[in-house]
């Protein structure tokens, strides 16, 4: 006895389902590596691979509140759940070219017929001899001018390489506005901000204890939540 061969609307639904199957394992699979790599990156971010201790979920923390804001200052005023008092103010201003010493670009050069013609600018963004961020070979046009943290009325020591390199702050801004948090001991203050945007964006979180500036965690990924990938739970698919 002969046996019809499948019909062509069963071959082509074993196809198509065959297709979804490979394109969801393909996808997972992605998934898995986007996640290594934005990992990998996050380690690279670190100023010494101690300060991975800082890596968790802000979501899971007290976040400060009391927060007031122009285009150019922000203040949170809160007493903790235990009764710290903590004020955060952060000063945003216009950036002064003439009081800084700008390296922002190279001019490379290549021989034709024995004459030198521009081949490319060479992008370095270097402001005061350190790197720069929040521009892409540009003059920024705005600076943090003082970043001041009163905890229980003890002024917390920063220097001002802290935040002296970060220029285009978002100081109020619905998306990405900065946003405080104390970790689950007390012991730290993280403050999350953002700056610029396209190739020049960045964000970045301040680590302090109770009496001083610690570290700082600068992330530049234009791909996930900025703040989400400083915390190590950036997704491909944000």
């Amino acid at each position: 006895m002969l046996h019809a061969g499948p019909s062509p609307k069963h071959t082509i639904m074993r196809k198509t389902i065959l297709f979804i199957t490979t394109f969801l394992v393909t996808l997972t699979c992605l998934g898995q590596d986007w996640d290594r790599v934005l990992r990998q990156e996050l380690f690279s971010a670190l100023n010494t691979p101690a300060d991975s201790i800082y890596i968790e979920d802000r979501k899971h923390l007290e976040k400060v509140k009391g927060l007031t804001c122009s285009s150019d200052i922000i203040n949170f005023y809160y007493t903790t759940k235990t009764g710290d008092k903590i004020e955060i103010q952060i000063v945003k201003g216009p950036f002064e070219p003439l009081k800084h010493e700008n390296e922002l670009v190279d001019t490379v050069y290549k021989l034709i017929n024995g004459q030198k013609h521009v081949d490319y600018l060479l992008v370095k963004n270097i402001i005061d001899g350190r790197y720069s961020y929040g521009i892409d070979g540009t003059i920024p046009k705005s600076e943090i001018k003082s970043l001041t943290i009163k905890w229980n009325e003890q002024n917390l020591i920063i220097p001002d390489t802290a935040f002296s390199n970060l220029y285009q702050p978002h100081i109020c801004l619905d998306n990405l506005q900065v946003e405080p948090y104390l970790t689950r001991d007390n012991k730290n203050l993280y403050i999350y901000l953002s700056g610029s945007d396209a190739a020049g964006g960045y964000s970045v979180k301040f680590i302090f204890d109770t009496r001083k500036y610690l570290t700082r965690i600068v992330g530049t990924n234009e791909m996930t939540n900025g703040y989400d990938f400083l915390d190590g739970t950036a997704k491909v698919n944000n």
